[in-house]
């Protein structure tokens, strides 16, 4: 269950000869496979025999339930009092999980110890002590990744549905913590999305009933923001809580700290001050001059996505003659296409307006996702080219490059009409255009497809009887990719937290489209996809700060909605506005047949009504943020049983004449003496 394959792409026998010699040194099994499609390439399947798998456990200090139903630290001479994990594949006390990352670890812990004349093309940089597999992963000269195992235990996986309360633990028992936590985090949001989703649905309900009454003069669209931002605050507080308690009853709050290196981490060599052996070192000085480069390069790619968007709300008629920007945005040459009875007139006079009403919607995401996919190869390498030293490094400073290009490609054109052109009516029209288009565009790319792909697989695998080894299946699948998960996810929650009073039915639309999101991704990453490497992870990373900020962010977003862009405070203060009847032709241009502004005199009457919410809002989350805390008692108590475990099977029942639980007590005390 923790078999992992490494494909060398090479021939040469030399070279596998001296890699299998080198794994087996190390206490792990290995045997030759040929390659599914080259002769020229040599697949080596790698396996841990338990015993081994037990010691590595031991020295990891992975936690394991015990005969009384708690964690502790496993021990070899302790082997028969602890029990089997949630899932057992074999006699083993070791999820497949477990073994898929202990062996992983050991085959990384592989040192080359010699430079053998094989390596005479990858020998420049590398040293006799860097590791074996993560050198020719660097040369490029190998790949490797976890197997999948048999088909009857991802079924129990399916068991029953994701959508039931043990998934996560089979999917953590399997794949790992990494893709546990992501399905725990999809989980979590679609629960907590049902209450906005309910609320949301009533105020769309109430708009329909009463046709006089829109999100732009709506009184119930106010309270609905006020539910939604709070919700927001609730939901991320409540995730963390979640996720403290997944991790707790997972047995992976204990991870070693270490120095893991990028393979293709480069520097010149020095010893290390920290284990006085010899190490690649990059001064971050030069790395400040490449972060630089990053940033001139991403700006330069927002410029393209920039004008991608002032194009596509020409061709949408959102900017016309009577707009703000008019003297700067404005390309006559095009905009012309969406006049009164034109191809695009957005009111629908156009020839065939159940059809070409909405190209432009349609043009603008397919070159949104592909910019998203320029960049992703432009993020790639200039992210590759700063040289960061550890992989979490590398990851977190890809992802943040790309989550803001991405999440600037689908909110720009909603800030411009929400924040420029003040037009509710507008941002709610683009805001639904767009979530609608991607959904579809989602729908088909993450559930009809695969399916597609899964009943042509079937029919080739009953024509190839070799389909059936593993190896042969997973070698032409994809790699799993977390990152579009997340950020699809991430870019939801803006549409229903960033513009909540715009676009009610966001919250109830996401509902119905995240049980399909949490199926499809399932399938997924059980069929599509090879298994991915385990990562014993305690959170969800840099995404959970990215959520804590889009809630925040909602708070200046829906007020400044409330008091400019929309009519809702006019409502309430109709004497701070002004109310201009538009003409006719005027009219069709914007999203009603009037529009408001500040009265004259009351510009600071409004601000500080904007500032006195946005104050009482931000202390209202500050407070909620400080009362709820982000561990649960239970897990902070069973952390600090582990800990009194721990202390005592150290020092024993008695520690200088007192008891270890009075020594524990004391050691945990603010008031206790250094000298005790």
């Amino acid at each position: 269950m923790g078999d992992y394959v490494i494909i060398l792409d090479t021939s040469d026998e030399e070279l596998f000869e001296f890699v299998i010699k080198r794994i087996q040194e190390e206490g792990l099994l290995a045997t030759k496979s040929s390659h599914p499609e080259s002769k020229n390439k040599t697949a080596i399947i790698v396996s841990a025999p338990n015993s081994l798998i037990s010691l590595e456990a031991e020295s990891w200090c992975f936690l394991k339930s015990n005969s009384k139903g708690f964690k502790c630290e496993y021990a070899v001479n302790e082997h028969s009092t602890f029990l089997k994990p949630y899932v057992a594949v074999d006699e083993s006390l070791f999820s497949p999980s477990e073994k898929s990352y202990i062996t992983y670890e050991i085959l990384k812990k592989i040192k080359m110890k010699q430079l053998p004349d094989c390596f005479p093309r990858v020998k420049s940089g590398i040293l006799k002590s860097d590791s074996l597999i993560l050198s020719l992963e660097r040369a490029q000269i190998a790949e490797c990744w976890p197997l999948h195992s048999s088909t009857q235990f991802r079924k129990s996986a399916w068991e029953y549905g994701p959508l039931h309360r043990s998934f996560c633990d089979r999917v953590e028992s399997y794949f790992g913590p990494n893709v546990a936590l992501y399905f725990a985090w999809l989980k979590n949001y679609l629960l907590w999305l049902i209450f906005p989703g309910v609320m949301g649905f009533l105020v769309f309900l109430y708009h329909y009933l009463n046709p006089h009454i829109n999100v732009d003069n709506s009184h119930v669209s106010p309270v609905f923001t006020v539910f939604v931002v709070f919700w927001g605050v609730l939901f991320v507080k409540n995730w963390d809580r979640h996720c403290s308690t997944l991790v707790c009853n997972w047995g992976i709050n204990y991870v070693r700290w270490r120095r893991e290196i990028r393979p293709s981490y480069q520097g010149q060599k020095r010893l290390s001050p920290i284990t006085g052996l010899p190490e690649r070192y990059f001064p971050d000085s030069q790395r400040v001059f490449r972060y630089m480069v990053s940033l001139a390069v991403t700006l330069f790619m927002l410029v393209v996505a920039f004008f991608v968007m002032v194009i596509s709300l020409n061709l949408q008629g959102y900017i016309h003659k009577f707009s703000y920007s008019k003297n700067y945005l404005l390309y006559p040459s095009i905009s012309w296409l969406c006049d009164d009875g034109q191809y695009f007139d957005p009111k629908g006079n156009g020839p065939y307006p159940l059809v070409l009403l909405y190209i432009p919607v349609i043009m603008h995401v397919a070159i949104i996702q592909t910019l998203n996919r320029v960049y992703q190869v432009v993020a790639n390498t200039l992210t590759e080219w700063e040289n960061h030293r550890s992989p979490s490094q590398h990851e977190n400073a890809l992802y943040v490059k790309r989550f803001f290009f991405e999440a600037f490609d689908c909110y720009i054109a909603l800030f411009y009409l929400a924040f420029i052109e003040n037009d509710i009516v507008l941002l709610r029209r683009e805001l639904v255009s767009l979530y609608t288009v991607d959904s579809v565009r989602r729908l088909a790319m993450e559930t009809i497809i695969p399916f597609l792909t899964r009943k042509i697989s079937r029919i080739i695998d009953k024509t190839d009887n070799e389909a059936n080894e593993m190896l042969y299946k997973d070698y032409d699948k994809l790699e799993y990719e977390q990152f579009d998960d997340y950020l699809e996810m991430v870019i939801q929650i803006g549409y229903v937290t960033l513009f909540a009073g715009a676009f009610p039915l966001a919250a109830p639309l996401s509902v119905i489209c995240n049980i399909l999101e949490l199926y499809s991704d399932a399938f997924k990453v059980t069929n599509v996809t090879r298994r991915p490497e385990v990562h014993r992870i305690t959170n969800i990373g840099v995404w959970s700060i990215l959520v804590k900020g889009i809630v925040l962010l909602s708070i200046f977003t829906n007020l400044y909605i409330f008091c400019y862009t929309s009519e809702q405070l006019l409502n309430y203060a109709p004497w701070l506005f002004t109310v201009t009847k538009l003409s006719p032709d005027d009219a069709r241009w914007s999203g009603s047949d009037h529009f408001h502004e500040v009265a004259p005199g009351a510009g600071m009457t409004v601000a500080t009504i904007l500032t006195v919410l946005e104050h009482g809002m931000l202390f209202v989350v500050a407070c909620l943020w400080i009362l709820i805390s982000g561990v649960p008692s239970t897990v902070t108590d069973e952390l600090s049983r582990r800990e009194y475990d721990k202390f005592q099977k150290t020092h024993g029942d008695i520690v200088f004449g007192v008891s270890s639980r009075e020594y524990f007590d004391s050691t945990l005390s603010p008031d206790s003496s250094k000298e005790q």
